[in-house]
């Protein structure tokens, strides 16, 4: 997961092309990178006043998306299932600690 600053600067003029806001691409970057500690909020892609329902159901949609089991039901290569995995520990870890957080 490491990653040169001038491939950051390259992948943000990539996002503004294909017109990612600010917050998109740290959004994209945190759920691929994991960042520098990780914002909870933005591997989920959500905003720190959403609503616990709200938060819920974000993080089902993407725990669908990222699930491995329905991703090799789908025929995707192994390759992007391993890298769906580690995506979904780091959604897993960020929903728990908002949800520690907030004391839901």
């Amino acid at each position: 997961n490491r990653i040169h600053p001038a491939e950051i600067d390259f992948l943000k003029k990539v996002a503004d092309i294909f017109g990612f806001s600010e917050f998109e691409f740290a959004r994209i970057q945190a759920s691929h990178l994991g960042g520098d500690g990780g914002d909870p909020f933005l591997v989920l892609g959500v905003t720190p006043d959403i609503a616990d329902k709200d938060l819920r159901t974000a993080y089902m949609r993407l725990v669908r998306e990222n699930h491995p089991d329905g991703l090799v039901a789908r025929g995707v290569p192994e390759e992007f299932v391993q890298i769906a995995q580690e995506k979904l520990k780091a959604i897993n870890a960020a929903y728990e600690s908002i949800r520690k957080k907030r004391g839901i």
